[in-house]
């Protein structure tokens, strides 16, 4: 009798954890409502990826801690053996075990502040890695190709024998026929938006935004971010804006509806409803994906699906080229800054809302096994990053890492090639791409 309770106490106990599972799963594909119209993005406030921000497992003193929460994933992480390098270019694999040829034609269009460099560098990477012919600015390393959406034939390089481009990752105003004129016929246009006031502060750090506006930082009390001023009036501040003598500069300078502009929105029509309307639908209609700074690591497993791309291609580090900045975490911005400034980047709040919803829609239509590929592949990542971070010189890659084949990739090798290229800067890849055109 007493057996038979302990063996009732035990089903009970299956039975309750797999529900629990369950209502853990279905919570989980439902933690990203899609923003309906503008009030709602008034209202929201950003999440960010914590509840996906898993950590590698904790090593000290050469030790691994095995009560780390994420030592599950080492079982599928062999640091000693070696796969063949074949491995890392071969037939990708779709999760239903079907073969698909990778999309190797590509424009990436890079927005200010969006996380662009960083993406940027991955395509680099990619287009190295392929021997792709890469889109070059005629002046070695610089970031620019072209001046506000125009894009003369002086201001690249040109491929060798009057091709087009396979890749282009550099930054220029989105111009639709001048991009058509230059890349692949059959070029998938790719960019990436971000929560604009988001944008905006991350843009007055970096480029010292509030030293442009005559008086600005005067009027701001000490200790407070010069952009808590700028958003208390943004129209206002606009007209006192000191535009730089150098060109390039003109194009990095920019505070009111940037992602739209740097996506080829004339300034002529930021008050024009309609205009801006017909603006966002020509983007949906231009570009194949949209991908969503705030959750970069969706927006990451999403491309690699839609591109038919391998897990490692999308592998990325947190480098030099991703421009650490020291964020301040508390930033007093009112409802009332956050509804002028919308209503005065009009652009760009329907930019990023409609984007940002159809964002969440197309990760909803991805299935039960898409999560768990984005967990698979922060946890890879991680792990890559850790283990290129701890090789300093060559002699430490004796021994090569290889990640095991999953349902979602195929094994393959880390080694010193990977290490020594994936963070580097944009001028590595730049002279690296040059020498592929002599060779073409």
């Amino acid at each position: 009798m007493q057996m038979s309770r302990l063996q009732t106490v035990f089903i009970l106990v299956i039975v309750v954890g797999a529900a629990v599972y369950h209502v853990q799963d279905s919570v989980l594909h439902q933690m990203y409502p899609a923003l309906t119209n503008l009030q709602s993005v008034l209202q929201h406030k950003a999440r960010s990826s914590h509840h996906l921000g898993l950590r590698g497992p904790q090593v000290k003193n050469g030790v691994r801690n095995t009560n780390d929460t994420n030592t599950a994933v080492e079982e599928h992480l062999d640091f000693n053996s070696e796969v063949p390098e074949t491995h890392n270019k071969s037939k990708l694999q779709r999760t239903d075990n079907s073969t698909c040829q990778p999309y190797l034609n590509l424009a990436f269009l890079k927005v200010h502040k969006c996380g662009s460099s960083l993406l940027s560098h991955m395509f680099l990477r990619f287009g190295y890695e392929h021997s792709l012919i890469a889109a070059l600015p005629r002046i070695k390393g610089a970031a620019l190709i072209g001046h506000m959406g125009k894009i003369g034939d002086n201001a690249y390089l040109h491929p060798p024998g009057g091709k087009r481009w396979n890749l282009f990752a550099h930054h220029a105003i989105y111009n639709r026929t001048r991009f058509q004129e230059l890349m692949a016929s059959n070029t998938r246009y790719i960019t990436i938006l971000r929560e604009p006031i988001q944008r905006l502060q991350s843009a007055f750090r970096y480029f010292d935004l509030g030293s442009k506006f005559p008086g600005l930082q005067e009027k701001t009390p000490k200790g407070t971010p010069d952009v808590i001023t700028y958003l208390k009036d943004p129209a206002y501040w606009d007209k006192k804006f000191k535009v730089p003598k150098r060109l390039k500069k003109e194009e990095h300078y920019c505070f009111r509806n940037c992602m739209a502009r740097d996506l080829g929105l004339q300034e002529s029509d930021y008050e024009n409803h309609t205009a801006v309307q017909e603006f966002v639908q020509g983007i949906e209609n231009d570009f194949s994906m949209v991908l969503i700074l705030e959750r970069l690591p969706e927006s990451l497993v999403l491309l690699k699906r839609r591109m038919c791309w391998t897990l490692y291609s999308i592998l990325y580090t947190m480098g030099v080229h991703t421009r650490r900045q020291r964020y301040k975490r508390h930033i007093p911005i009112t409802d009332a800054m956050k509804s002028a400034f919308y209503k005065h980047n009009y652009a760009d709040a329907m930019l990023y809302t409609r984007f940002n919803d159809s964002f969440h829609k197309q990760i909803s239509q991805e299935g039960d096994d898409f999560y768990g590929e984005v967990k698979h592949f922060m946890r890879v990542n991680n792990a890559v990053s850790r283990y290129c971070k701890k090789k300093k010189r060559k002699s430490d890659f004796k021994e090569n890492m290889t990640v095991d084949q999953s349902r979602w990739n195929e094994a393959f090798t880390v080694d010193i090639t990977l290490c020594r290229i994936y963070g580097k800067k944009r001028l590595y890849f730049d002279i690296m791409l040059r020498r592929a055109y002599n060779e073409k």
